[in-house]
């Protein structure tokens, strides 16, 4: 099937290459999908792409608009053993600067003009203003259109993506599978338009890990890693010696973490467990470490599933201990900046978890809605539409002020809310919303 797709797919760029009059020839190798803009500093990008067939990457990058003195960057000869993608890596750039980038494959020209752009990060530790977009539950079918991407696209001005998790519908660990489910996902509607522009960095979750609530104990989970690796251009995935997708990078005075709630799992509904984990020991220590050494006055910290007290059993409600154990060690260390992000729940909200941290789950782009049954820490909450969310930091005040935009897609904005410090680091209490009768039972 993933043959066929890719042969119509192929087809529709092949017309489109001889209707804008490119070099065409009996050797002509095309994008099937991307680029797609990754990790991106204050001196490097990464850039992913994925052929129609083997080709020699390079990318031509410039400050120029029409590429004028450009640089060449050689990537990798994208094989069959990766699915003919591959990531080219950008360097000696400068901060804080607008380039302009051209993608060729054996020498080719890949992509047409006007051509795409990026802008690098700032200085590092640099106070800015920061605007990035987090979003999850990308939609049931690897081929549903997703119409968020388009309409995020067109309603927001971001300076990075985070997405995080059932990035697509897989639901399986087969390779192939995965593969299939990438390819789909990335056809959707605005998403090439999008992250080729957008620095975008991902994690995932159950659906694009396994099936339904999966966790690692899954036979095969080494490939839906493979597959991870193959279609993302994040900074780093895991440690050397602990396999995952888990990282950590920085944008100027904000630092993000992002975790895996997979791959190291205990089953959800272990209960003779008393050393029961969600991150597993190794990634758990690497993340306490992390925070305690990052002088970032943000800290975002991400998870595929949600924070708060009152979750499904596949969330961080059922792990408390090692929940606590994380909060407890942010408390102990008098951690400031702390804010917390989710996905998973097909619905939009927010929360002041244990009167102490601020959380927003985001979601979902292009699934389906759930309904959402008010619980004590919550303060937002939408469910009604597929959604996504914008985080608004400035540093540059003596007190950095963050701001929660929620947009349902085809609507526009439909809640937001700037925080105080003392709301982020738990001096100040939220009022959350009033309790609601429980959600309604779908027919």
């Amino acid at each position: 099937m993933i043959t066929q797709t890719r042969s119509f797919a192929g087809l529709v760029a092949f017309v489109l290459f001889l209707a804008c009059g490119s070099v065409v020839g009996a050797d002509l190798k095309w994008l099937t999908l991307g680029p797609l803009l990754g990790h991106v500093s204050d001196s490097e990008a990464l850039l992913w792409v994925q052929a129609s067939e083997s080709a020699l990457a390079t990318v031509r990058v410039s400050a120029s608009s029409n590429l004028d003195l450009a640089q060449t960057f050689v990537g990798p000869t994208l094989a069959s053993s990766t699915a003919f993608g591959g990531t080219i890596k950008l360097s000696s750039l400068v901060p804080s600067q607008r380039y302009y980038y051209s993608v060729e494959l054996d020498g080719k020209p890949a992509i047409l003009p006007p051509y795409p752009s990026f802008v690098t990060a700032p200085t590092p530790g640099s106070p800015q203003h920061l605007r990035f977009a987090f979003v999850s539950c990308s939609g049931y079918e690897p081929y549903d259109p997703a119409p968020g991407w388009a309409d995020l696209g067109l309603r927001t001005n971001v300076d990075l993506l985070l997405m995080l998790g059932d990035n697509h519908y897989g639901n399986s660990p087969d390779l192939e599978k995965q593969r299939k489910a990438y390819y789909g996902q990335r056809l959707s509607a605005g998403f090439r338009e999008f992250t080729r522009r957008t620095p975008t960095y991902a994690i995932w979750d159950d659906h694009d890990f396994g099936p339904n609530d999966s966790d690692g104990t899954q036979a095969g989970k080494e490939g839906p890693l493979r597959a991870f690796l193959e279609h993302w251009a994040n900074p780093s995935y895991g440690e050397p010696d602990n396999p995952g997708v888990y990282f950590k990078f920085s944008r100027g005075d904000v630092d993000f973490f992002l975790t895996d709630d997979r791959y190291h799992r205990d089953p959800n509904l272990q209960t003779n467990n008393p050393a029961k984990t969600m991150l597993g020991a190794r990634q758990l220590a690497w993340l306490k470490q992390a925070l305690a050494e990052s002088k970032a006055r943000v800290k975002v910290l991400a998870a595929g599933g949600e924070w708060q007290s009152y979750g499904t059993s596949d969330s961080w409600t059922s792990f408390p201990r090692e929940r606590d154990e994380i909060f407890d060690w942010i408390r102990s260390r008098q951690i400031e900046g702390v804010i917390l992000i989710s996905g998973d729940r097909h619905f939009t909200a927010a929360y002041q978890v244990q009167k102490r941290f601020v959380e927003v789950t985001s979601g979902p782009i292009g699934g389906n809605t759930s309904d959402s049954r008010v619980t004590p820490e919550m303060f937002m909450n939408h469910n009604k539409g597929r959604f996504y969310c914008v985080y608004d930091v400035d540093t540059r005040r003596p007190e950095p002020a963050l701001t929660i935009e929620i947009y349902r897609v085809s609507m526009g904005l439909m809640e937001k809310r700037t925080f105080t410090w003392d709301e982020i680091n738990g001096r100040q209490l939220i009022a959350p919303l009033p309790p609601g009768p429980p959600p309604a039972k779908r027919p």
